[in-house]
């Protein structure tokens, strides 16, 4: 998503709905297609949608505009970029690699112990990597800080996030040795960018004589040095699916099966996939939601995995599955989750490999850091401006705070293990989630975010909470190119 494009909308007093964002963020230019829908239209409307961006180059066309805007179909996503210089997978050895996954390694019991840990843990990992912004060179521990007359700097955890009578907000910032209170000022920019609770940050202000820290920074561990993408010698693709759904009524078993038989075709994009990545949620499981076993097709979890099975068993041989755990799977539902238990995995074929929530893997090289994306209900529900159908503005703010769910106690739950699986460690070099039956691709400095769809139809909750799914859209992204398209079914 392009912030540009937001803060335009926004400062048109309009807004947009999920087909016109989606159309406009793969212009090259957002913004000036907008102001070139708009001047077309008679005023602005409260909700932009295809119908008024298709009316406008209607319009522009009848005007004799020498420049036509590409057609739409279906008013949907526009045509995907073609992928170039393709390796044929069959040519090409598989070169996968785990990289951290909490699978076989989880020790915690729930004990007060296991929070305490967990928590130290956090701040350890993320610490060093606000050590090294220039902002907090000299950072000092927040004992310290609190002895201090003049500017200081210092790294801790936000306990708690309030308001003030007159709107301004505090943010209680804890470390190892104390808490220290410290002030955003709503008429200050540092205000528009809401901290969570839970969140390691660095502050640089300044000290009140009643011991509060008046902000001038708040300085987060975000990227630091965007990298170019490692372009890999054999010009594989990884396709990413997400949210298969299994077992439900609304499990779109015809587009399945045209997904199926193009994997298995003479098309050179599908040829060229020697990888694919399910991030989550593959059956619809059981007792998940109440009264679930009324959208039910398949009212067994395990016949709901021997069903996957058999589906993912039409995937050609040489593609290497990458499967983890969503919160409709039969694992623990807090998160990280380890990777499927034996039982359900000794049901499927051998090029299929089962991983934690999240995880951390490389193929040929390219790191993928693979999540499915629970947290993206915490994003929605905390972040002003954040929607189920911009998923790519959640995933962004996740890579900013180095940090999957950083909100503990919210919509996502959480195992306290002895160290925090959800921090963003190393800088991946693609980033894919699902959960919220959406699809995208764009690019974070230098990190390739996709959001990977879903094989389900709109469900009795999407419709009750105006939820719009894009199902049976595949992205895939080229390893030797670093390019990426999207293919719907």
């Amino acid at each position: 998503m392009h912030e540009r494009l937001l803060d335009a909308l926004a400062r048109r007093g309009a807004l947009a709905d999920p087909d016109a964002i989606a159309y406009l963020s793969s212009r090259a230019d957002p913004v000036a297609v907008l102001e070139s829908v708009i001047a077309k239209l008679e005023g602005v409307p409260l909700v932009l949608t295809m119908e008024h961006i298709q009316r406008a180059q209607e319009l522009a066309r009848k005007a004799g505009q020498a420049a036509r805007p590409p057609p739409v179909a279906n008013a949907t996503l526009p045509s995907p970029p073609k992928l170039r210089d393709l390796a044929r997978a069959t040519e090409v050895d598989a070169q996968f690699a785990v990289v951290r996954d909490v699978t076989g390694k989880s020790t915690c019991e729930g004990t007060l112990d296991d929070f305490s840990r967990y928590f130290a843990s956090r701040l350890a990992m993320i610490g060093p990597m606000l050590r090294a912004r220039r902002e907090l060179v000299g950072s000092v521990d927040i004992a310290r800080a609190k002895k201090l007359t003049r500017e200081v700097r210092f790294i801790g955890m936000v306990a708690d996030v309030r308001a003030t009578k007159k709107g301004d907000r505090v943010l209680e910032v804890e470390d190892e040795t104390d808490t220290a209170p410290v002030f955003l000022s709503q008429t200050s920019d540092l205000f528009k960018d809401p901290v969570l609770p839970d969140e390691v940050i660095g502050v640089v202000g300044r000290p009140t004589e009643k011991g509060l820290i008046i902000a001038e920074q708040v300085v987060r561990p975000d990227i630091l040095t965007p990298r170019a993408f490692p372009a890999t010698k054999d010009a594989v693709s990884v396709a990413f699916i997400s949210d298969v759904h299994v077992g439900s009524k609304t499990f779109l078993r015809e587009k399945w099966d045209a997904f199926a038989s193009w994997m298995n075709g003479t098309d050179e994009v599908a040829q060229s996939i020697k990888y694919l990545v399910l991030a989550g949620d593959v059956v619809d499981g059981i007792g998940v939601y109440p009264r679930q076993e009324e959208e039910l097709a398949i009212d067994d979890i395990f016949a709901q995995y021997e069903e996957v099975a058999r589906l993912l068993g039409a995937i050609p041989d040489h593609v290497n599955m990458i499967l983890l755990p969503g919160n409709h799977d039969a694992v623990r539902p807090a998160e990280p989750q380890p990777a499927l238990p034996q039982d359900v995995a000794k049901l499927f074929d051998s090029n299929v490999t089962f991983v934690g929530n999240p995880c951390s893997f490389t193929v040929h090289g390219v790191r993928i850091l693979a999540y499915h994306g629970r947290s993206l209900d915490d994003f929605v529900y905390s972040l002003p401006g954040m929607s189920y159908a911009r998923p790519l503005d959640g995933m962004r703010e996740m890579l900013r705070r180095r940090h999957l769910a950083p909100l503990y106690g919210g919509k996502t739950p959480i195992a306290p293990e002895a160290e925090d699986y959800l921090v963003i460690d190393e800088v991946p070099d693609v980033f894919v989630a699902g959960h919220v039956h959406a699809v995208g691709m764009d690019e974070y400095k230098g990190v390739k975010i996709v959001n990977a769809s879903t094989w389900q139809a709109q469900t009795a909750y999407q419709k009750m909470h105006n939820i719009i799914p894009q199902p049976a859209r595949v992205p895939i992204l080229n390893l030797g190119t670093g390019r990426g398209t999207i293919k719907e079914f």
